[in-house]
């Protein structure tokens, strides 16, 4: 008999994802590894050979999300052109679908642990750094091809940009009655409209 060949990077994929749906269920101090394990219907002894601890298995799930919010927002700024690459992007940020809702309620949800958690406040400081570094890129750009004002100072811009999408996320995964897809994709708009010409 053939011995089953796992594919280990898949299998923790599948591990974080599963985290991601205990937390947003029952938080994150609920969260336990067993609850994982019946998310995924794996045993707990697994979780040895794939994370060090809780904390590994948490910090491996904030990486996954980032990543793949990251290579969404890549993909579309690779899809868009002139004036409507930044706007493409950041939407990709926004929490106007199912999979994007629940990536936001991970992210708020560890925005919390942050606090006191050192590794988890590197990995978000991290993706900070490189969203704002992105978003900085895309208005010099949209600045270069005239699609933007050249009298705002881009990195300044992008922090802005940044912080009042975070803005939306946070309003919209607290209040998606109010805020509902139609709504932030409208705010943004309005938001990017102040980048364009006078």
């Amino acid at each position: 008999m053939m011995p089953k060949i796992v594919d280990h990077d898949a299998r923790r994929e599948e591990v974080a994802e599963a985290t991601w749906r205990v937390i947003a269920r029952q938080g994150i101090e609920a969260t336990t590894v067993k609850e994982i394990a019946k998310e995924t219907g794996f045993s707990t002894g697994i979780f040895a050979h794939y994370f060090k601890n809780k904390n590994d298995l948490l910090l491996y799930a904030l990486q996954l999300a980032s990543i793949r919010i990251g290579a969404r927002m890549w993909k579309k700024g690779e899809e868009a052109s002139g004036g409507e690459v930044l706007g493409s992007v950041l939407l990709e940020a926004l929490p106007l679908d199912r999979e994007r809702r629940l990536e936001w309620q991970i992210w708020v949800t560890f925005w919390g642990q942050a606090a006191s958690d050192t590794a988890l406040t590197e990995e978000q400081k991290h993706w900070y750094v490189e969203y704002r570094s992105l978003v900085r890129g895309l208005i010099l750009d949209g600045q270069r091809s005239g699609h933007f004002r050249t009298d705002i100072d881009a990195g300044e811009e992008a922090d802005s940009m940044v912080a009042f999408v975070d803005g939306i996320g946070l309003q919209a995964t607290l209040d998606p009655r109010r805020f509902p897809p139609e709504y932030q994709i409208k705010l943004l708009e309005q938001r990017l409209s102040s980048l364009r010409g006078k």
